[in-house]
């Protein structure tokens, strides 16, 4: 596979890392255009590796309340793929860091997929993850993306079976798996035996290819417990509650400040090297 040098640096940043990788999400054009851009530069700042650009969706049902919210109030700005895109293009510039998108299949489809999978490239995208993506359309989305030189993650449900893991070996970057059988914004408790089990058989499908952890990583603590088990962490809903709960420039400052204390957390769990 050729891949674009900002898919290259995605896989060289999971090769040369010394504690489990951090992404942060958040969804474009959230709580405005350059507010958005401004809350993931400080995401990078803090420690945050790869950021996760979330693409507004009207039904984006695999998230909780504070994702959802934060999806409305782009889509009531009159966010669309094209600014998600611009969104993406104005973050390539940020030192050491990977920009990858987040979205739903349907913004996707309607957009065209090969279509699609170059404009990322052009605007410097090194992935994108599609956690609804029908297995009817799998193939031609793995094509478009190959062909465009990107890495496609793969969302991996609590609930994938045995004879589901063979689908994972298509794909590259990553494989996301779910620490907790709900949507996003989960803060129960989590059972890491369960999901240690879980990681092994994901490890087991598809070896040469990173483990990422999300969903119910509510905590730094969470983050820490979770490090030994897997080779990244992805953050979304600590980060949005902190900006909902304080609007404007003091909620973004605090959910950088939240991204600097999960960087702290999976640094302590690895130790000295």
């Amino acid at each position: 596979m050729i891949t674009t040098p900002a898919a290259d640096h995605l896989t060289h940043l999971f090769a040369d890392r010394t504690r489990p990788l951090l992404g942060a999400y958040w969804p474009a054009g959230f709580p405005s255009a350059a507010g958005g851009v401004e809350a993931l530069r400080a995401f990078a700042a803090e420690g945050a590796d790869i950021l996760e650009v979330g693409a507004p969706h009207t039904h984006p049902h695999l998230d909780g309340p504070a994702i959802t919210e934060a999806h409305r109030h782009a889509l009531d700005h009159g966010y669309e793929v094209g600014d998600t895109l611009d969104t993406i293009w104005q973050l390539t510039a940020t030192p050491g860091t990977a920009v990858v998108l987040m979205s739903y299949w349907e913004p996707v489809r309607q957009y065209g997929a090969t279509r699609f999978a170059f404009d990322l490239a052009h605007a410097g995208a090194a992935a994108a993850m599609i956690p609804d993506l029908p297995e009817e359309y799998a193939d031609v989305w793995h094509l478009a993306m190959r062909t465009a030189g990107l890495h496609t993650p793969r969302f991996v449900p609590w609930h994938t079976t045995t004879g589901d893991f063979a689908a994972l070996t298509q794909a590259t970057g990553w494989l996301y798996a779910a620490a907790a059988p709900d949507p996003t914004g989960y803060q129960g408790d989590l059972d890491l035996t369960t999901f240690a089990g879980h990681a092994a058989r994901i490890r087991r499908a598809a070896p040469r290819t990173p483990l990422v952890a999300g969903i119910g990583v509510s905590t730094p603590a969470r983050a820490r417990a979770l490090a030994p088990l897997v080779d990244g962490i992805v953050i979304g809903s600590p980060l949005i509650r902190a900006a909902l709960e304080q609007p404007g420039a003091p909620g973004i400052k605090e959910a950088a400040r939240t991204v600097g204390r999960f960087t702290d957390a999976l640094t302590a769990a690895s130790g000295p090297r």
